[in-house]
């Protein structure tokens, strides 16, 4: 499970190595979930299995809810967090509903709709990986999760924008191509590369507001509720490389080495 997490999502991967090895068992099944349902659209050759699969998912939970536990490893591993380290089920069904969007071709209309994309599902995960590891709740460290997972979505579509193109996947708002002369069937044409690139200019800076808030409301949290938000340190990174590469997501110089991941999560968790 901690191989697969680690190939589909290294970054979260990464930021368990800095958690408690009594939860990190735990956050590692919350990652592996999340990659299960995230990699749903690129694994279907049609939307209707791709629906068929998250059904799965949603009627798994609900089983798990009632203690029955299905055959497959994430469930397994999922039905072993106990309390109080208890399992908000409610969430991670709000996660696969998002992830129904991902089998449109079109989803996301608008700036508001990106950003309740991007909650329910970085912003639900992070909540998630929060509840592992911390036994109680309070309304300033979960709105520090929530935008922290939030805003490292929304970077996480734009630095991925030629991964979704590949899977005719589009999370672009529909209303943002449209102000920039765009059309979901037109983004991608080598003639609209300024417009393209004025597109992700405006996102970034929602991504870019969205993470700066992140990291100011993180900045209370406890050494314990601290490893939820280590996201934050690789966010702004991305952000910046972005930015320098002209809003180019598929420029070489968007790879960040794996050495800087781990000098950028080490500094925030000391001193962010």
């Amino acid at each position: 499970m901690a191989t697969e997490v680690k190939r589909f999502d290294y970054d979260r991967w990464l930021a368990t190595l800095f958690m408690p090895a009594e939860v990190r068992t735990s956050v590692m099944a919350v990652l592996a979930f999340n990659a299960e349902i995230a990699r749903v659209r690129e694994t279907v050759s049609e939307a209707m299995l791709g629906d068929i699969r998250l059904q799965w998912w949603r009627d798994a939970l609900s089983d798990l809810q009632s203690g029955v536990v299905r055959a497959h490893p994430v469930l397994q591993a999922l039905s072993k967090i106990k309390a109080p380290r208890t399992l908000d089920v409610s969430l991670m069904q709000e996660m696969i509903d998002m992830r129904a969007k991902d089998l449109d071709p079109a989803p996301i209309a608008s700036e508001g709709e990106l950003l309740v994309y991007a909650e329910a599902t970085g912003g639900n995960l992070h909540r998630l990986i929060y509840n592992v590891l911390c036994h109680k709740e309070t309304s300033g460290a979960v709105e520090a999760v929530m935008r922290s997972g939030r805003s490292l979505a929304l970077t996480g579509i734009l630095r991925a924008v030629p991964f979704h193109a590949q899977n005719d996947l589009l999370l672009l708002p529909i209303s943002v191509l449209n102000s920039h002369g765009l059309e979901a069937s037109t983004v991608f044409r080598s003639e609209h590369k300024d417009h393209f690139r004025a597109v992700l200019e405006q996102l970034h800076e929602l991504a870019e507001e969205e993470y700066l808030q992140a990291f100011e409301k993180s900045l209370s949290l406890s050494k314990v509720e601290k490893p939820a938000v280590l996201c934050n340190a690789l966010t702004g990174i991305y952000l910046a490389r972005l930015k320098k590469c002209e809003f180019e997501p598929a420029d070489p110089r968007m790879q960040v080495s794996n050495i800087r991941k781990i000098f950028a999560m080490t500094g925030y968790k000391l001193f962010g």
